[in-house]
């Protein structure tokens, strides 16, 4: 498993599992597979409502093999506007939900407008131990500008929508000019726009003998940025992981970057 290095030193698996919509046994079974492939970040959020069930796969886990904690890397995101105060509370909380002393990394899920209030509660979480690592997600323009003149410690992450019809150009060096990594939902558009029929994909994949799907991660992944594939079945899970044995040509990455419309596939995201 390749990794990358945050601002802060922490070190960061560049693949991982979104974990939306696993819930119930089903989601425990999915995850639980999922580290039995090797997978090692797993990305959560109090918004999916699965902060137990990953916490119950990781115990599994742990008891099944041995695995150790400090092997895992785990997020999780405030999910709702909320005071100074109330976000104290909601990241003990999900701590307690997931069972752990600490998470890995703390983003808060958007731009709320209590946004300076709850990162200050996630520094605080920072300096007391209980997260390595803190950022944001889906903080775009103006608004991560602002935000960035108004906080102590910069953030290690920002997790945003991005795939190759969306590549993020432009907000990606920015980012990298102020230290914080890009990570990407949705990296496969969420199997939208005909990605897995695109003609330019399939004749690059064919090239390499791999699948659309994992062109599409090396793409980003090459770029640098890290990915968090959503997968429920156990041949998704161990496709979406078998990224790191090719590499793409100059001529095919220029192909694909061909591809971007520069568009958000999603209407509130923009």
């Amino acid at each position: 498993m390749e990794s990358i290095i945050l601002h802060n030193g922490v070190e960061m698996p560049n693949i991982g599992l979104g974990t939306y919509k696993l819930k119930g046994k089903k989601g425990i079974e999915v995850m639980q597979n999922a580290l039995k492939l090797g997978y090692r970040l797993f990305d959560s959020a109090q918004m999916y409502g699965n902060e137990k069930e990953l916490g119950e796969a990781i115990r599994r886990g742990d008891s099944d093999c041995t695995l150790q904690r400090k092997e895992l890397f785990i997020t999780t995101k405030l999910s709702c506007n909320m005071s100074y105060k109330n976000a104290q509370q909601s990241i003990e909380q999900s701590l307690e939900n997931l069972g752990l002393d600490f998470v890995d990394l703390l983003l808060i899920h958007e731009p709320y407008p209590n946004a300076k209030e709850m990162y200050k509660a996630c520094e605080e979480a920072y300096h007391k131990g209980l997260t390595r690592a803190i950022g944001v997600s889906n903080f775009y323009g103006r608004f991560l500008e602002d935000f960035l003149e108004l906080i102590h410690i910069p953030p290690m992450l920002n997790q945003i929508q991005a795939h190759i019809f969306f590549q993020q150009h432009s907000f990606h060096k920015l980012l990298e000019s102020k230290g914080i990594h890009l990570q990407a939902w949705s990296p496969l558009a969420s199997g939208g726009n005909g990605i897995f029929t695109n003609k330019t994909l399939q004749e690059i994949a064919t090239t390499h003998k791999k699948s659309v799907a994992q062109i599409a991660l090396r793409f980003l992944l090459e770029r640098g940025i890290s990915v968090i594939p959503k997968a429920s079945t156990l041949e998704r899970l161990q496709e979406n992981l078998a990224v790191f044995d090719f590499s793409l040509t100059q001529a095919q990455k220029e192909a694909i970057t061909q591809l971007d419309t520069n568009k958000s596939l999603f209407g509130w995201d923009c």
